[in-house]
Order: structure tokens, then sequence, then C-alpha cells
């Protein structure tokens, strides 16, 4: 008997969707894992054709397969705001199960308010302050912003308003894809040397080799581990090997930096 294509890719997702167990026993999505969460959006969004949803994506019908498949254990995947594109659903929803699942949308109305959560605290404007950035330039976080004591001196032309009561507070441009979709290229990260991180922040890390990076802290035990909420990868570093680490608040959009040198 010969197929047609688009019978065989029809028996090909139906044999790799039986082969998955995404599901509890009491029919409960599995959404504690990325392929729990990815399976869990095909099913909503009515994409459970996985060859159809890799070809909108620009990949092969394996990525998907691979991502979807819970033996495989994917933790992200540098596709992932693509998919959630392609989706209908939050990046950051499907990177790491935080926030709401369904995606944002932007809206040109004046009178739209968003509604706030019932533990929302209120924010006095009267915090916010001036937040200079730091290390700005092509290589990174040049050596010469930090003194001996690792807080920056330096400061660029740049600074953003931010409510932070920490006096040592600074902003760095992110550089890289590894933390999409939290931390996109070219925005900010506000630090605050003064609150001390705990699993799951992220954090600013200096390494004794003079690299500088954002990454997720996931493990302090025998070292540290760190993970991107964009790659898969978890990075260790002995203790002696980083020089130190600030806690990272969250992040600021380029929008609003200023430059003091502007006329604007």
């Amino acid at each position: 008997m010969n197929l047609q294509p688009t019978q065989q890719t029809s028996l090909y997702d139906a044999a790799v969707t039986d082969s998955l167990t995404l599901y509890s026993d009491d029919g409960a999505a599995e959404l504690s894992t990325y392929a729990g969460r990815l399976r869990f959006a095909m099913d909503k969004s009515g994409h459970t054709n996985q060859s159809m949803l890799a070809r909108k994506v620009g990949v092969k019908p394996q990525a998907i397969q691979y991502l979807l498949d819970p033996r495989n254990n994917a933790t992200g995947s540098k596709h992932t705001a693509a998919l959630a594109n392609a989706l209908g659903i939050s990046s950051r929803w499907l990177a790491t199960g935080e926030g709401a699942m369904d995606q944002v949308h932007l809206t040109n109305d004046a009178t739209f308010t968003p509604p706030l959560p019932d533990d929302a605290l209120p924010v006095d404007p009267g915090n916010f302050r001036v937040v200079w950035v730091v290390g700005k330039g092509s290589g990174g976080l040049p050596e010469r912003v930090w003194t001996d004591g690792d807080y920056p001196v330096g400061m660029t032309d740049e600074y953003g308003y931010a409510a932070s009561a920490d006096p040592h507070a600074f902003l760095v441009r992110v550089y890289g894809p590894s933390m999409i979709p939290v931390y996109n290229p070219g925005n900010f990260a506000l630090v605050e040397p003064g609150t001390e991180p705990e699993i799951e922040d992220d954090v600013l890390v200096r390494l004794k080799s003079g690299e500088t990076i954002i990454k997720r802290l996931v493990s302090r035990r025998d070292g540290y581990r760190f993970s991107s909420y964009n790659d898969p990868q978890v990075l260790y570093y002995e203790q002696s090997e980083v020089t130190w680490m600030y806690y990272i608040a969250h992040p600021v959009p380029r929008r609003r930096i200023k430059s003091r040198t502007s006329s604007a």
C-alpha cells in the first residue's frame, strides 16, 4: 500500500504521540517539565501535528519529537521563542513554567488597564532614583569598572530610573541569547549587590577568568551550578573560580535607559 505524504506524516505523528506519557493517571497534564508544557500547549492550541508545527518553526520533525519525548529530559530549546509564537503562548511559561501560559497581547487603547494580582504590593514613586549603567562595551564588562572592593566605579553616560533601596545598585547590559525570553540582548538587568542570592534567583557572576555572565543559580552544593532560560546546558564552577555573585532584581527594557549626553 502506497501512502500519500500527508498520510505518512499523520501515521508518524500518531506513533510518536502514542509512545509518550505526558499526562498523569487522573488525566492532569504534567506541566513541571518542558516536554509536558510543550505537549499541553500543542493540544490546547490544536497544533497536534508535529510535522506541521516543525515547518512553522523552521526545524525538522525530529527536533519536535525529541523535545516531546520525556525520556530525553529536555530542559529547554533554542527554538523556544519560535515555538511559543507558533503556539500563541508565553515563551517565558514554556521555558520555565512561570507566569501565565497565554501570550500577552499589546494594545494601543490608553484606557486599558491590566488587572493587578490580589497580592500586588503598592510602589511608592518616591522610591525611584537614578541607577547608572556600568560595563558598556562590545566586550562585555571590562575589568576597569570594578574596584578592589568589588563595587562598580567608572559609570557610563547611561542611566535608568529604578525603585531600589540598595545604594550600590547598578544596571548592566544583556549580551547573548542564553537568557531569552526574560533577559533579551540589548536590554538591561538591575543588579542589587546588597541582596543575598537564593536558589533559582537570577544572578550576575564574576569569574576569576575575568568573564562576567548573567545566569540562574540552581545549586550551591560543592560549588556553583548555573542554568539559562534558553539553553539546556548547566554550568558548573568551583567556589574558587567565582570572584563574586550578585542578585539580579529584574530586567529593564532598553527604552527605559537614558543618556546624560542626549539633548532629549
